[in-house]
Parts: structure tokens; sequence; C-alpha cells
């Protein structure tokens, strides 16, 4: 028979020696080819891991938006509103699930613009028409309107702490009358007409008592049931205390007269002493009076336990107010100042104390000053951003103080010990602590918005490592 091809020697080979003949050129060939790639995937990693901008490490889930307005951070989840490229609606971050998920939760909890749940499980709405805006109260299956007048305002009704009660307010000719409404029996009362709309433009223009058996509008205080008890007679900036029914304010005295007899006008946050007032009791007792020469430049602050105030202090000169000291006291021994110069009263911004008095902070032009009130010490920081985007940057806990500061997250603990948690090459807007303090979720400012962050507290590289 005809060979045309290769010429064997007597026989084709088999499927053994074919194998042999592969090994070989394998051999021969395929392991460079094999140890080149891993070579070459191994430099491409290199490269990608050394040069790419993943942000900072322990970050365990990111979401992108163009727009975030946060509403409520509560059992380890963020509600926020939030806009992306493609839509826009309500999202809720599971921080214990690192989840998040777009849902409309304002079913349940409200937007605190459109809709407020209430104790019992009922809720109020306000719909928007073309002429009129309407206030409705939605409980055991029904609808009952309330109000078909609202005025275009940025928070027509106040809810009281339990939910039972709410205040709104109504047109009346070009003045507004303020409503008090009682859930339960559906009791409608007025509680004052002839308002001018610029007493209702804050956020909140109605004080509640932390117990809710009482509410201060301007310097009127009513009682649950709409009965109005008392006047705080030269009294401004009222603050409750967070338990029971306290009410910290600033005393001004009776303007006096300029060199023509007539009236002489003071700016509104200038008092000569601090008064706390006990409704239950009537009785009003005087905590801080001014020295001469001085005045009280600020509303007073609470801490979360109701059983220190802080207050600032200053003195007015070429028609301008100076802010110089705050003050700490207990109402009984303690009293506390740090002292400052030459700030405009006007420039204090979050002044804040923590529960038991531990920690005083406040920021001016800027500088947040931290003091530890056991051992007075104290740190300075640059919260500059923070301060005019106006966010939570600063939280308490047991063991020491959780801030934001521009770039970073830091932890200030016992002997203003500083530890620096977190850092990002965008400016931080906000942040959140798991119940465990085992996750952290940041807002921060980004080239297409905003964006979201959530740390794994557990996973961050030792801050010394960092630093080093």
């Amino acid at each position: 028979m005809e060979n045309h091809g290769q010429k064997w020697g007597g026989e084709a080979p088999g499927l053994k020696g074919m194998a042999a003949f592969r090994r070989c050129r394998w051999k021969r060939c395929g392991l460079p080819v094999l140890l080149l790639l891993l070579l070459c995937g191994g430099v491409i990693w290199f490269g990608w891991v050394t040069g790419r901008d993943a942000g900072p490490p322990g970050v365990i889930y990111e979401a992108e938006f163009q727009e975030v307005t946060p509403y409520l951070f509560q059992n380890d989840r963020f509600y926020f509103w939030g806009k992306t490229k493609s839509s826009s609606g309500y999202y809720i971050f599971d921080v214990k699930r690192n989840r998040l998920k777009k849902v409309n939760w304002t079913d349940r909890y409200g937007d605190s613009r459109a809709v407020h749940h209430l104790g019992d499980g009922s809720k109020i709405q306000i719909k928007d028409y073309k002429k009129d805006r309407k206030l409705f109260l939605e409980r055991g299956g029904r609808m009952v309107k309330v109000s078909d007048s609202l005025p275009l305002v940025k928070e027509p009704v106040s809810i009281s702490p339990k939910g039972n009660a709410f205040v709104y307010c109504e047109k009346s000719g070009s003045k507004l009358t303020l409503h008090l409404y009682t859930v339960q029996s559906g009791q409608d009362v007025a509680l004052t007409k002839g308002v001018a709309e610029t007493t209702v433009s804050g956020e909140e223009w109605v004080s509640w008592s932390a117990d809710g058996r009482y509410l201060l509008i301007g310097n009127e205080i009513y009682r649950g049931d709409g009965k109005r008890v008392y006047t705080l007679a030269g009294g401004q900036t009222g603050v409750w205390a967070p338990k029971g029914a306290r009410l910290a304010y600033v005393v001004s005295p009776r303007n006096g007269k300029n060199s023509d007899g007539k009236p002489e006008e003071r700016p509104a946050f200038l008092g000569s002493r601090v008064a706390v007032l006990h409704p239950d009791r009537g009785k009003t007792e005087t905590l801080y009076r001014a020295v001469k020469g001085s005045w009280i430049v600020g509303q007073p602050a609470w801490d979360p336990a109701g059983r220190y105030l802080a207050f600032p202090t200053g003195k007015q000169q070429d028609g301008e107010t100076f802010f110089e000291e705050v003050h700490v006291i207990d109402g009984k021994i303690f009293h506390y100042v740090e002292s400052e110069q030459n700030l405009l009263s006007t420039r204090l911004k979050h002044l804040t104390l923590s529960s038991g008095g531990d920690y005083l902070c406040y920021a001016v032009n800027g500088i947040l000053k931290l003091v530890d009130l056991r051992t007075l010490e104290s740190r300075v920081y640059d919260v500059y951003n923070q301060v005019q985007s106006d966010p939570d940057y600063v939280r308490f806990d047991p063991g020491g103080v959780w801030l934001a500061q521009n770039h970073e997250i830091l932890f200030v603990k016992d002997n203003m010990e500083e530890r620096k948690v977190y850092r990002t090459q965008q400016k931080v807007l906000g942040f959140h602590l798991s119940g465990k303090r085992d996750k952290l979720l940041v807002r921060e400012e980004s080239a297409k918005g905003q964006v979201l962050k959530l740390i794994d507290l557990r996973n961050l590289p030792d801050p010394r490592d960092q630093d080093s």
C-alpha cells in the first residue's frame, strides 16, 4: 500500500506514542508560556492594587447619588431621600445587613413634610391642591378633614412627643390662627389668633416638654388641654429639659430709654440672667445672673440627662455683641467657665454637652473646641466645612467623642487621646454609628454629588501603621 505522507519505518504511531510526543512538546513550549502568563498577571495585579483609587480601606458597601436628604437614623437603619441619574425616591440603608433598598418608608414613618405618623397608628397628611392646602387625619380607616386653609410654610404642623396631639396653623385673613388638636377625643382648640407668619417660619416653632404635657410658642406656655398657663415675662430662647417639664430660658431686662426718651431696642439674644421654670410647681429659679457690663448672648443648652446647662456670655460694644465666655452650671455648686476673646456671638455654633456633663463642645468661626470637664483638658479642630453644611458632626459615647473633621472621622477618649478612625479624599458631610460601634456609615461629597460608604471598623488598619 502506498503511503503518500511521512514514512514511519514499519507502522504508524499509536495513542501511547502520540501522548509522549505531546508531553515533550508541552515541556518545550507550554511551560514557559504559562510562567510568562503568571508573571504578566502578577505585574498587572500589583499595578492595579497599588495604582487604583478604590477609596479608603474598610469600605464594605458604597452607593453614589446626585442628592441625598437625610431624615432618620434608627435601629441601625438610615432613612433618606435620594436622587440618582436615572431615578429618585426614598431609601433605607440597613447598616446591620450591609444592604441598601429603595422603599417608600413614608407609609410607616412619614417624611416630616407631607405625612406624619402618630402614636396609635393613625397619621395626618398634608395635601396641596391648585388653590388650597388641606390637612387630613386618617384614623381607624376613616379620613377626617381637619383644615382646608393651611399656609404655605415649611412646617405647618407640630406633633407632641407621644403622638397624641398636634398643633397646626391656619390662614385667617392676612394673619394665622394656631390650633391644638387632640387625637383621641377629636377636640380642636384655638390657642391664639392674629399670629404673623414669621412666628411659624422655623422648623421648631412649637417646643414641647419631654413628657408632652406642656408646649411653648413664642413666650407663651400652654397646657396639653390648650389652656395658657404662663407668659415668660422678658423671657426668650426657652429650652425644655430632656426629661420631665423644666424650661430653661434667658431673661431680658426691660428696655431702657435713650437720650430722646424713646425705648431702646436690644438684640433678641441679649439677657441678664438664666432662669428655670417648673410649671408643675409654678416656681421659677434663677441659676445665673450676669455681672455688670456683661450679657447672656445665646440660647442655653441642656446635657442629655437634664443635669447641666451651658450658655454663652459676652459684651456689647459700638453696636456689636461680642462673645467672650461659655459657662457650664448645675444650679448648685458646679460652675465652669471657658474663655474666648473678641468673637461675635453670631459665630457661635453647636453649643453641646455630653450626658453627665463630661464633655463641652462649641464651634466659633469654623473652629471646634472640645473640653473634657473632668480634667479641664481641651483640644481644637478645624470644622469649617461641617459648620457651613450644618450636619450632625459630633456624637458622644460613654467612652469618648466621635467627630467629623473635613476629611476624617476621629475618636477622642479619656485624657483627650485622639485616634484617626477613618480618612477619605472627599469632604465628610455627616456620619452615623451602628449600635455595636462596629460599623460607620459616612456621607461624603463626590464628583457626582454625594456618596454613602459603609465602613467595617473591625477591619481598618491600625492608625499607628497609617501614621508611620
